[in-house]
C-alpha cells in the first residue's frame, strides 16, 4: 500500500491505485458479471452460409457482429471504443 504524507498529524492518505485495489478486492459477483462489457470484445471464427466468419462478441458474450475477415472486425471494435482480448 503507497502512503503519501498528510497536512495534518496523524492523517494518512492513501494512493489512487490503492482505492482501486482495495474495490477491486471487494468486488460483488454481479459487479463482477459486468466488468468490462462496455470497454471489452473478444472474437471467434464460425460459419455463415457456408463461408468462415469472425464474429465479434461483447464481454458479457452477446454476439455484436459477424463480418468475413478479421480487420473489419478489429474496426469496428475500434469504431464502438471497444477493445479487442485474446481469450484462451
Amino acid at each position: 500500500m503507497n502512503f503519501h504524507s498528510a497536512d495534518q498529524p496523524g492523517e494518512t492518505i492513501i494512493a489512487a491505485e490503492d482505492r482501486k485495489s482495495h474495490a477491486l478486492r471487494h468486488i460483488t459477483l454481479e459487479q463482477l458479471l459486468h466488468l468490462g462489457t462496455r470497454q471489452v470484445a473478444y472474437m471467434r471464427t464460425g460459419m455463415r452460409d457456408g463461408e468462415r466468419a469472425f464474429v465479434l462478441y461483447g464481454a458479457d458474450g452477446t454476439p455484436l457482429v459477424v463480418v468475413d475477415d478479421v480487420e473489419t472486425a478489429v474496426e469496428v471494435a475500434a469504431t464502438y471504443g471497444l477493445g479487442l482480448v485474446t481469450v484462451h
